[in-house]
């Protein structure tokens, strides 16, 4: 098992302990650092990538290190098909479709977590070209109040937008209203919704919001305060957007 000899195996399994001289302890100081850096969320394939090994070595000494993953994928539930409807608007923007022949590309969408009594509503567009998030505002109530808001920020941080650029939203009464399409074609936006009952139709930010919750909320810290809650996700997506690193 992993280049060592039953005896040596047998003995690290009464001592608990490597004693393979083969073994690359700097090697192994290194991938132990880049997880922590990563808080615990980084698998073989970015610590490859990090530290310029194959996958296959990185895979090696996380195992043999127990050096686990925090953010493991839940197993998926089986759903039942549900007929296919139009949103509101036109479905512009599909899964896996090119995207060169538009501007600036977004998708948007409100997600919920409960700590306790707690209620709080995130809203953020992600910029699925880029695969940044702007905007990221939270309250403890959902509404148009909180969509335009993060629309307003979103604008304030990313600056001036191509021409023929789309935003991609859920089925949300918020999404459907009068005033979130008066401020889209305002900046000169064009509204994409999904097929109703289809989450799949705005998997980007739903990806987003997915992998926030798996690296950024640890399930054993309680938040006190809305501000504290905030001021975490900020953090988060200032990784997300300048250090964290992308496979794809």
């Amino acid at each position: 098992m992993f280049g060592l000899s039953k005896t040596v195996y047998y003995r690290w399994l009464k001592e608990n302990k490597p004693i393979n001289r083969c073994i690359n302890y700097e090697l192994v100081l290194k991938i132990d650092q880049e997880f922590k850096d990563s808080g615990n969320t980084y698998g073989p394939k970015r610590i490859a990538k990090e530290l310029g090994i194959s996958v296959k070595k990185a895979r090696r000494y996380m195992i043999f290190y127990n050096l686990k993953p925090n953010n493991s994928h839940p197993p998926k539930k089986e759903k039942s098909p549900i007929p296919e409807q139009e949103g509101k608007y036109k479905q512009i923007i599909k899964p896996k479709m090119d995207l060169t022949k538009f501007g600036d590309v977004f998708s948007t969408d409100i997600t919920e977590v409960n700590y306790g009594k707690e209620k709080w509503y995130t809203c953020a567009f992600y910029h699925i070209k880029q695969k940044k998030v702007f905007g990221v505002v939270t309250k403890p109530y959902k509404g148009m109040e909180l969509v335009m808001e993060s629309f307003l920020k979103m604008v304030d941080e990313f600056g001036s937008f191509k021409k023929n650029s789309i935003i991609h939203s859920d089925n949300g009464s918020e999404f459907k209203s009068y005033q979130y399409w008066l401020i889209l074609t305002w900046f000169g936006f064009k509204p994409s919704m999904s097929r109703v009952g289809k989450s799949t139709d705005n998997g980007f930010i739903e990806g987003f919001w997915s992998t926030l919750k798996r690296e950024a909320l640890k399930e054993s810290h309680v938040y006190t305060t809305l501000d504290e809650y905030s001021l975490n996700l900020k953090h988060y997506c200032n990784f997300y957007n300048n250090k964290r690193i992308t496979l794809l």
